[in-house]
């Protein structure tokens, strides 16, 4: 009696086999689903510990392009730098443009509408000098010539160029500093006290008193 008690409970009832039935016909369905063939398992290895030469023309792989990183350009300029206009130096034997600016002539005169003239030339680049003589600075560089490195450059967690056209010691060269320019132009900062410049919204090249 105990060894057919046994046998009974080691055969599977009809509720097992139904059971067993439905699972095998759930892996079937999602195998074909995902677009696999069920079928023996291959005893292949998935990896190889030994080199495999790669044919990249028979890979249809979809390649993906991969942007450089450009790390910052971190310059010392000495408090001996050379300063040419309000938005150019040399420094190293390299000559460093902010591309945000345009800067003033030195020779350039300013006349105020009292008729009072100001060296609005040499202080817009004596502004610059102030700026990254003997600072560290933390630039971009946008354009690269022999010679030549056009830059977007910070000091101390400030925009030069910004700077530079918010307190009217250059204009603007990009749309990006447009709104800067025209705030300076209503406070008749720097350049802007010179009627000329403002009707223009730059200053022409130097002239005499």
């Amino acid at each position: 009696m105990r060894r057919e008690m046994e046998l009974a409970m080691k055969r599977p009832t009809k509720r097992t086999r139904w059971a067993q039935v439905l699972a095998f016909l759930f892996s079937a369905a999602t195998a074909q689903a995902a677009g696999l063939e069920s079928g023996p398992v291959s005893d292949d290895p998935i990896w190889t510990d030994k080199p495999v030469r790669i044919d990249r023309k028979t890979q249809a792989y979809e390649r993906l392009a991969v942007e450089p990183i450009v790390l910052p350009l971190r310059l010392h300029p000495s408090a001996r730098v050379t300063v040419f206009d309000s938005a150019s130096f040399a420094d190293g034997g390299r000559l460093y443009v902010l591309t945000d600016a345009v800067p003033v002539d030195p020779k350039r005169f300013c006349r105020d509408g009292d008729g009072a003239v100001a060296i609005c030339g040499q202080q817009a680049r004596i502004a610059l000098r102030r700026l990254v003589a003997g600072k560290s600075l933390t630039c971009e560089e946008d354009i690269r010539f022999s010679g030549v490195s056009f830059l977007t450059c910070s000091a101390g967690g400030k925009d030069l160029a910004e700077t530079l056209v918010a307190t009217g010691a250059a204009s603007a060269a990009t749309p990006r500093l447009a709104g800067t320019q025209e705030d300076a132009i209503r406070r008749k900062a720097g350049i802007w006290i010179d009627a000329e410049c403002r009707a223009l919204k730059r200053c022409p090249p130097g002239r005499g008193r």
